[in-house]
């Protein structure tokens, strides 16, 4: 099949560095490419990203069409790939974007505290 989706982690980030673990080991068919924001490959990527993203930080998702999520949207798409059982997790797709991205906010801005567990 091949790579699918672009996945651009924080590389310094415990939390992150499991969610790329998580992801890579979930990823039988290889849909997903886990770059670190802070790799020459990771900037290049970035600099690539939609204005309206420029000041976000976070994880971003960059579909095979070139579309870019970030925030609890890319995470949901990382769910829907990773495929059963996995896509149940999208469910959260149902709460309202303001909510799921406060909350994901909230989650990132301390992100850098928490251990990792993939």
């Amino acid at each position: 099949m091949g790579i699918q989706y672009t996945v651009l982690i924080d590389g310094h980030c415990p939390v992150c560095t499991g969610w790329a673990a998580f992801i890579n080991k979930r990823d039988t068919s290889n849909r997903f490419l886990v770059v670190a924001q802070e790799t020459t490959e990771g900037e290049e990527v970035l600099s690539n990203r939609p204005a309206k993203m420029s000041e976000l930080d976070s994880v971003f998702l960059i579909d095979e069409s070139g579309k870019w999520y970030a925030q609890s949207s890319a995470v949901i798409r990382i769910l829907l790939g990773l495929g059963f059982p996995y896509n149940f997790g999208a469910i959260i797709w149902f709460v309202p974007s303001p909510i799921r991205n406060f909350a994901y906010d909230l989650y990132a801005r301390n992100r850098k505290r928490y251990p990792s567990n993939s």
